[in-house]
């Protein structure tokens, strides 16, 4: 069943991430941020961790605040090591993206190309899509191209092989897909690309984060008002 809601939720005063979510942090990458990436070669590294990842075949523009990765159509940032989210564990999957182009593509994904073994946020022509593997729910909103989104997907463990995923954009919950039977394989963590690797992004990623559980409404509008004036929102 999908809710479509509309409800910003904001803090009394902003005060930067909280610990919590910080601590739950698997990997973490930033164009803007050269302890993540120099700005040459394919190697960039996780703020968090240690985890390297690999870039192929997406171009590095801007610099300082405009940094962002570049895809057009085909390439991913893979992790070099697995998030360890399996099954139906609580999860969330966040990043800024600009898109180039209306089109079926991948923005964040994990797990493994199969019947709901896979986790990942797309697109169709038209609106966001929350992919489950090698199928996938249609929400009802729609996006538009060049202009910088944030987006968190959220996963919530409800029981047995059950998760209820939610979709923020810019620090808002605007749709919920419940109680979807998910059992995620243990995976890399995929930047542009899903996990059949045949829908890579047409458009910019700066930052991309993962997460071992399901951040709050409060956590995901604080990370977006910490960063919301770099990408002009």
């Amino acid at each position: 069943m999908l809710i479509e809601v509309g409800t910003v939720y904001k803090m009394g005063s902003h005060s930067g991430p909280k610990n919590s979510s910080i601590d739950s942090v698997i990997f973490a990458i930033d164009a803007g941020n050269t302890r993540s990436y120099s700005g040459t070669g394919n190697t960039i590294f996780g703020l968090k961790s240690g985890t390297s990842f690999t870039k192929t075949t997406a171009t590095f523009s801007g610099s300082g605040a405009t940094a962002a990765y570049v895809f057009s159509g085909s390439g991913s940032i893979l992790s070099s090591n697995n998030t360890g989210i399996s099954a139906a564990v609580s999860r969330t999957l966040t990043c800024w993206v600009k898109f180039s182009s209306k089109t079926n593509q991948c923005v964040l994904s994990i797990g493994a190309n199969g019947a709901n073994t896979g986790y990942s946020l797309e697109t169709s022509t038209t609106v966001w899509l929350f992919g489950y593997g090698n199928s996938g729910t249609a929400s009802t909103i729609t996006y538009d191209i060049n202009q910088w989104y944030h987006v968190a997907l959220v996963g919530t463990f409800v029981s047995g092989t059950t998760l209820s995923s939610s979709l923020y954009i810019n620090g808002t919950l605007r749709q919920t897909n419940s109680n979807a039977s998910i059992n995620t394989t243990n995976s890399v963590f995929r930047i542009a690309n899903n996990p059949a690797g045949t829908l890579s992004l047409n458009g910019s990623v700066s930052q991309a984060k993962v997460y071992r559980k399901a951040l709050s409404a409060d956590d995901i509008y604080e990370h977006y008002e910490d960063y919301r004036k770099r990408y002009g929102v």
